[in-house]
């Protein structure tokens, strides 16, 4: 973060501003909404600047700028210099420096200690974009991509609760159930679903809430941030408390509730940091303390995820709870990798395997015979590679059928390995591909092109 996002309440702050053009008015415009008291200074004004200034009853000077301005004149709160003289931007900076006034020289990121954000002004809710002056055009797009998603009624209804947050306060006693009341208010405000009198639905939530918490199983996908559905988002920023698996990247773990309490709970190849039961017991735990409880799990819960064995422990208890399914790593790995798991005239069946197994088993073959139209998809193989191929040759898959290794599916650090089922292990041997890795086995990887 290279800026920390502000801000300031200038209501009857004195604002200086030097310079009389359409840039300075626009900013001026910004300051006169956010309630400060204007002093322009130029020699020169635009005729509709000179007269928005007028109207509104802000300070008018007419003279060129000198240092001794800001001696003479009330102390700014904060200095705007928007002119097109770089020699005057300088020498407004540094005098605003030696007094410790912060300034904004327009169009001068050099010459700023703060920057002016595209805005998205739903009073009171104000949102600010800023590229920090690297790309100014993104930021309004983004700006604008806001805008179009944020209902035009959200400000009103902003308004409202903070005229009804003493009733809510002194009807729910925990800040906890204030805020499952106000998050259920403002998802459905922001899904355009209707929002009712707030002392109707303040009375609705207290006949209905739930006396326990919840548990929200959901998978984050094979990396990628971009590949998280919308509702795992939405789950992620509500939970209480965050258990997280090893796969669940920084990013992503990043877009949960800031405040949420986040529990590592990964498990990996002999080193488990927590056993399946203790998660299991973790879920119901807190959830019987009232919390919503996010189990963060790479890929889809359902697939080599373990989350039938956490729902039938929510199950037990009688916990409520949701399965969010997230992308699993064999669809990420093919499609990052641009290797179809099917493809007409190549292959019409998937099947997805593990070289992982509860117990200290390995993988000793096909429990069927295998079709060579097929596509195979093993999890967790890449630390068994050779028992993988053996078992495979011994299934009678043909020796130079194409193989394909996917680490890292999805991620920036994504790396493809090709070979056949007679030479993938001495290719993996010089590569070292890295866990965690997807392996395709079958006719389709032969579609494979490096790009």
């Amino acid at each position: 973060m290279n800026t920390l996002p502000l801000f300031f309440n200038l209501t009857h702050q004195s604002v200086l501003i030097i310079g009389g053009g359409d840039v300075a008015k626009r900013k001026a415009d910004l300051l006169h909404k956010a309630g400060a008291s204007l002093v322009v200074l130029a020699k020169h004004f635009d005729e509709s600047f000179l007269a928005f200034l007028k109207m509104h009853q802000h300070t008018i000077i007419h003279k060129s700028y000198e240092s001794a301005d800001l001696h003479t004149l009330p102390r700014p709160a904060v200095i705007i210099c928007a002119t097109d003289d770089d020699r005057l931007n300088h020498t407004v900076y540094h005098d605003a420096k030696s007094l410790g006034i912060a300034i904004n020289v327009v169009d001068c990121p050099a010459l700023c200690d703060f920057i002016f954000p595209a805005i998205v002004d739903r009073s009171p809710i104000v949102v600010g974009v800023s590229s920090n002056g690297k790309a100014p055009v993104l930021a309004r797009l983004i700006r604008a991509k806001i805008e179009s998603q944020l209902p035009s009624n959200i400000g009103k209804l902003a308004k409202l609760a903070g005229e009804f947050r003493q009733i809510v306060k002194e009807k729910l006693p925990t800040i906890t159930e204030r805020r499952y009341f106000w998050e259920g208010v403002f998802d459905r405000a922001l899904s355009d679903k209707q929002v009712g009198v707030l002392s109707d639905e303040l009375d609705d939530f207290m006949n209905h809430q739930q006396k326990s918490g919840e548990v929200y199983i959901v998978g984050a996908g094979a990396g990628d941030p971009d590949l998280l559905t919308f509702k795992a988002l939405r789950l992620m920023q509500q939970a209480d408390v965050v258990l997280y698996d090893a796969l669940v990247s920084d990013e992503i773990l990043d877009l949960c509730r800031r405040d949420s309490d986040k529990i590592f709970v990964g498990k990996k190849r002999q080193n488990h940091a927590k056993a399946q039961d203790e998660i299991n017991e973790l879920l119901v735990c807190y959830a019987k303390k009232g919390k919503r409880v996010l189990r963060l799990k790479g890929g889809d819960p359902f697939v080599f995820g373990r989350g039938g064995e956490e729902v039938q422990a929510c199950q037990t208890a009688g916990i409520p709870y949701q399965v969010v399914s997230g992308i699993t790593a064999a669809l990420a790995a093919s499609s990052y990798a641009g290797i179809p798991l099917t493809h007409r005239g190549v292959a019409t069946a998937v099947r997805f395997l593990t070289g992982c197994y509860q117990t200290n088993e390995h993988f000793g073959g096909l429990k069927s015979l295998y079709q060579d139209d097929e596509t195979l998809v093993f999890y967790m193989g890449l630390h068994a590679l050779e028992k993988v191929v053996g078992g495979l040759r011994a299934s009678g898959v043909s020796s130079d059928m194409s193989i394909a290794i996917i680490s890292n599916a999805s991620l920036p650090t994504q790396q493809v390995l090709i070979g056949t089922l007679d030479d993938i292990i001495q290719k993996n041997a010089q590569a070292k591909m890295a866990a965690p890795a997807i392996i395709i086995v079958g006719r389709v990887v032969e579609l494979y092109q490096p790009k």
